[in-house]
């Protein structure tokens, strides 16, 4: 099978989710137009690159703005083809982060003034953009074929942000918009996208399966913590000086609950009567050692209220920036977890391979241009990213199917100054999709496309 050919198999498993079929066809020919397109992934470009630049353009854009279609259905071939990676009775480790992608304009209603992630640590700028929540399944590739993890986005929705009252607004006003602020954060939101995942798996068939959301250090909060989740797990990164204790066994004081005596993540791993433990974790291609200390039954009092947590210290890991340089270390990671019984190795391992969500971030933005829609209809403006982060989710799951998770000879071969790669990178993918796109014209009619690389450039460059 090759990779277009599976990508169009798993596109045409949206019919359903559309009111026409017409519509269908037309979600199908634009999911694939966006990897086939060259430059900036406008809505235009894509028409232009598979030479629908003389047909009505109206309906394209429609599809986005008026058509009635909801934004998680489009994964719904993702959450089921991810479970063939897993084995019936493994957790399901999903990886959860927060991204911005920047979008100006008075028109994009959702776009709000936020601090730049990638500033200096001297100076604070600020960006136009819109906060995105995303989730991805990981899959452990590292045990399948013995390459690193994949992560397959599973779900890609814009913050809900209030509308901040004005200056001259009256104080039951601003009273009210801190009120609502505090019951609509970031963290409250991505509970409720965790819950509709839960639901997503159940009707998928994986009722009696475990989740296990691996987040990053913003999710490690009482609202994540707190929260009802049925049949879910979470892993959280933790600041250093979180103040943690155990029960309290105060027979005096029969209804106490917290022990008088804290301690924090930190001083556990300064603490030298707690010894390191070891074991290896497949991470940049092949295993490796890493330390760590675990210390079960703690409480944290602010965060997770009574709920026994796990806390799990990571030891800084030696790197050389060349063969003679000296050893320099990374910084120490601690984690929480709710996951008492599970083993610690595959905690471990599932943290490690939460990175990969950090290559999805970088491969929607710079690759497929997530942020480059122009589109200002209010409901375009949220289904739009989410298409783009649809397609590339299906590419993915495409490569597997057609040529499994190593890096084969089919693909294109790589320029002689890069080291060879075991796993294909987003770049291989799209490669090997426009080269098989011209090669198959056939296969583009089933999508009602053609494609002209000649005049795709020439058409980018206009």
């Amino acid at each position: 099978m090759k990779l277009l050919e599976a990508f169009l198999n798993i596109s045409n498993e949206l019919t359903g989710m559309f009111s026409q079929e017409r519509t269908a066809r037309r979600a199908t020919r634009l999911l694939l137009s966006n990897l086939l397109c060259l430059g900036r992934h406008w809505l235009t470009r894509m028409l232009c690159a598979t030479n629908r630049d003389q047909c009505d353009w109206s309906a394209d854009y429609r599809l986005f703005s008026r058509s009635p279609w909801k934004t998680q259905n489009l994964f719904e071939p993702a959450v089921q083809r991810t479970l063939g990676y897993l084995d019936k009775n493994e957790v399901i480790c999903i990886a959860g982060d927060e991204t911005k992608i920047k979008r100006a304009g008075r028109k994009v209603k959702r776009a709000r003034w936020m601090r730049d992630p990638l500033s200096p640590p001297f100076q604070v700028n600020f960006i136009k953009g819109i906060r995105i929540i995303q989730f991805a399944v990981i899959l452990p590739l590292h045990r399948i074929a013995g390459v690193t993890a994949r992560s397959i986005p599973v779900l890609f929705e814009p913050v809900e942000s209030l509308v901040k009252p004005k200056k001259k607004a009256s104080q039951e006003e601003k009273a009210a918009y801190e009120k609502a602020k505090r019951k609509n954060t970031m963290c409250d939101q991505s509970v409720e996208h965790m819950l509709t995942l839960r639901k997503a798996f159940d009707a998928a068939g994986a009722l009696t399966r475990i989740i296990l959301f691996t987040l990053d250090g913003g999710f490690c909060n009482r609202k994540v913590f707190k929260a009802m989740l049925d049949r879910c797990l979470v892993l959280a990164r933790c600041r250093k000086d979180a103040k943690l204790c155990f029960v309290a066994n105060d027979p005096a004081h029969p209804q106490k609950k917290y022990a008088d005596e804290k301690f924090t993540p930190e001083s556990v791993r300064k603490d030298e009567s707690i010894a390191y433990k070891s074991g290896k974790f497949f991470i940049g291609g092949k295993y490796r050692k890493i330390r760590y200390k675990e210390v079960p039954n703690v409480l944290w009092q602010r965060g997770a209220g009574e709920r026994p947590l796990r806390l799990i210290v990571l030891a800084p890991i030696p790197y050389h920036l060349s063969p003679n340089s000296k050893a320099n270390y990374r910084e120490p990671a601690y984690l929480l977890t709710d996951a008492n019984d599970m083993d610690i190795l595959k905690l471990i391992q599932a943290y490690v391979d939460r990175w990969e969500i950090e290559v999805n971030h970088r491969d929607e933005k710079q690759h497929l241009g997530v942020g480059d829609p122009q589109v200002w209809n209010d409901a375009s403006v949220d289904r739009f990213p989410a298409f783009i982060v649809a397609s590339y989710s299906f590419l993915l799951l495409a490569s597997l199917e057609a040529y499994g998770a190593k890096r084969t000879d089919e693909y294109l071969r790589p320029p002689k100054w890069q080291r060879r790669r075991t796993r294909p990178s987003c770049l291989d993918l799209l490669a090997l999709l426009r080269k098989e796109a011209i090669e198959n014209p056939e296969l583009l009619k089933r999508a009602d496309l053609s494609f002209d690389p000649a005049k795709a450039c020439l058409k980018a460059a206009a």
